[in-house]
């Protein structure tokens, strides 16, 4: 790690701990709600939220302002993100106005679409359509290389291929804090060997439950209205016992990773990324969580 990620990790850490000696004294969910519905263009300075543009994205991103509502409740546009393993990285997030670690509960999500068109996932790749959580100035865009630089990551991870290992898998993973100057040597995942549906919209949910010190993963899909129902299997916990440092992540957003050959190429629109509980008005299994309480598991 360099001196300037090094500082601004040393800066997050303290505002988190001063955040905590202030309070009771004891972790609370974080509650705060930092939503974008992609109704406007977010590449161009668009929409309710600022987003910070990484490597090629114009090749990966496009806001396309006629595109259908994809459900009730959804806006028109969409952010459409070319997955494809050939091309350059590249990312975009947006702050989200606080600090989340290891300390305290929080819940962050989106809905995606993954298209069947052009798809194509190689049977001899491994690469993932991943959104997730960072940290703004540690958290580098190399995340697929060994060593890597993607510190201090929360990120959703659907594996699309299907090989001779298996799979697609859906793999929640985590990356804490530098160790080693390696990434993956501060690493936890978990993963469930199952299909996620083509163009149908889905709710991805993330909770994480401090005092049990676990990431829960569950995928809904939309069944009518502003109703998802989860899809049978598609809950993934990651124990996060042996995380340490703790990742430290001040920012949300959509990453296309490069792998230098045709792993996989797909579609996928966003209308939804969300930090804290989620948005109105949509529920899951008709009924809405409630703040702070997002997946448990076992529901």
């Amino acid at each position: 790690m360099n001196m300037t990620r090094a500082t601004h990790r040393l800066v997050l850490t303290a505002a988190l701990g001063s955040a905590l000696a202030l309070g009771t004294g004891r972790p609370t969910p974080s509650l705060a709600q930092v939503v974008e519905r992609f109704e406007a263009d977010p590449l161009a300075g668009g929409g309710r939220n600022r987003f910070v543009l990484e490597g090629d994205v114009p090749s990966h991103f496009a806001w396309l302002a006629g595109e259908p509502e994809h459900f009730p409740a959804d806006r028109e546009g969409t952010l459409r993100v070319t997955y494809d393993t050939t091309l350059p990285a590249a990312r975009l997030a947006m702050p989200i106005g606080q600090v989340l670690s290891i300390d305290a509960d929080f819940d962050f999500g989106a809905i995606l679409t993954i298209r069947s068109e052009g798809f194509f996932a190689d049977p001899n790749g491994f690469s993932q359509i991943a959104f997730g959580l960072w940290n703004s100035a540690t958290t580098g865009i190399d995340r697929t290389s060994f060593p890597s630089d993607s510190f201090d990551l929360v990120e959703f991870d659907y594996f699309a291929n299907v090989g001779p290992f298996g799979g697609p898998f859906l793999s929640p993973s985590v990356f804490g804090g530098a160790v080693g100057g390696n990434a993956f040597f501060n690493f936890a995942f978990q993963s469930a060997e199952l299909n996620l549906p083509f163009d149908r919209p889905l709710l991805c949910q993330f909770h994480y439950d401090a005092a049990s010190r676990r990431l829960a993963l569950q995928v809904s899909r939309h069944l009518s209205g502003v109703v998802f129902e989860k899809i049978p299997g598609a809950v993934v916990p990651v124990d996060l016992a042996r995380i340490a440092p703790a990742f430290l992540v001040d920012a949300a957003g959509i990453a296309a990773y490069f792998e230098g050959w045709p792993s996989l190429h797909a579609s996928v629109d966003y209308d939804l990324l969300y930090v804290g509980p989620l948005p109105a008005p949509f529920q899951v299994g008709g009924r809405r969580s409630a703040p702070g309480h997002g997946v448990r598991f076992g529901d």
